[in-house]
């Protein structure tokens, strides 16, 4: 049902003609990402799952990145939080804008699927939504879909529309990162990480 959802979606914003979704993670090595700061490479592997692992037992804050940088895009992934805590996400155009997967560590509540932007001076996280209690799955794997189109930026939360937001200070074009944040000892799995260019 979510690839059905995931297909009517990428038809309808590429014109009638559905792009080529490619995988980004390729389930056996880190082969196209590279860890920023370079000497917290340890937090992330790939398990013998084929999962994408992060982990930062020293607390410290990591992010993965594509070593490709993209425009316009549509990108979906699954996740699975295997602590308590965690305070993860997506970064778009390198670290401009940020899609959040778990407990903002600002706000101390959970901000799946919305929008940290706080160079857009609208506050830290200028798109919001109120669903993310009723569509976000605790301890299972959750599908997140986001598309980037000039400065906006929606996301899909479990196939559920959640954020609309139109950014302001948002850079055209940069690598995608995954993030461990800093402060809290977190576990996150990743894996189906494909993405359409638009």
């Amino acid at each position: 049902m979510l690839k059905f959802c995931a297909m009517v979606i990428l038809f309808a914003i590429a014109g009638g003609t559905a792009t080529a979704q490619t995988k980004i993670f390729n389930g056996e090595n880190l082969k196209g990402w590279e860890c920023d700061p370079v000497e917290l490479a340890d937090h992330w592997k790939v398990n013998l799952d084929g999962y994408l692992y992060g982990e930062n037992p020293d607390m410290k804050g990591s992010i993965l990145w594509t070593t490709k940088k993209y425009f316009d895009f549509m990108l979906e992934l699954e996740y699975k939080a295997l602590s308590e805590d965690y305070d993860t996400g997506v970064f778009l155009h390198g670290d401009s804008h940020q899609v959040q997967i778990g407990i903002s560590r600002s706000l101390k509540k959970d901000m799946t699927g919305c929008i940290y932007a706080p160079q857009d001076n609208k506050g830290a996280y200028p798109g919001q939504t109120d669903k993310v209690a009723d569509f976000h799955m605790e301890g299972e794997w959750n599908h997140l879909m986001i598309i980037v189109e000039g400065k906006r930026i929606q996301t899909y939360l479990n196939a559920e529309p959640f954020v609309d937001y139109e950014g302001i200070n948002f850079i055209e074009e940069g690598p995608i990162g995954l993030q461990l944040h800093s402060g809290v000892h977190m576990a996150v799995q990743f894996k189906n990480i494909k993405i359409a260019e638009l």
